[in-house]
């Protein structure tokens, strides 16, 4: 299935990937998607996205079609669908 991914705020990983690009993945959810990523894209991508254990690295938020952020309990259960959009962003905290 085909996904539109959209990067913000992440410009290593942008310059790896696209900051908005279409891939074909094999997988069914967001954590699918991510391991896809990971494993095309090698390392670097490895180190920005994931922590030491593998999963997806707190500073880093997934929006699937726009909605509000996916809670990190539902990123390995969220289901995708040929032509979804998944934003994948870097949580920015200041004030």
């Amino acid at each position: 299935m085909k996904i539109k991914v959209e990067l913000l705020g992440l410009p290593t990983l942008s310059s790896l990937i696209g900051k908005r690009s279409e891939v074909e993945i094999t997988g069914e959810t967001v954590t699918d998607l991510v391991a896809h990523l990971a494993k095309r894209y090698g390392h670097k991508v490895r180190q920005i996205l994931l922590d030491q254990k593998g999963d997806l690295d707190s500073t880093i938020q997934v929006i699937v079609n726009e909605e509000s952020f996916l809670p990190r309990e539902e990123i390995s259960l969220r289901t995708l669908q040929d032509g979804d959009k998944v934003i994948i962003l870097l949580l920015a905290g200041g004030g």
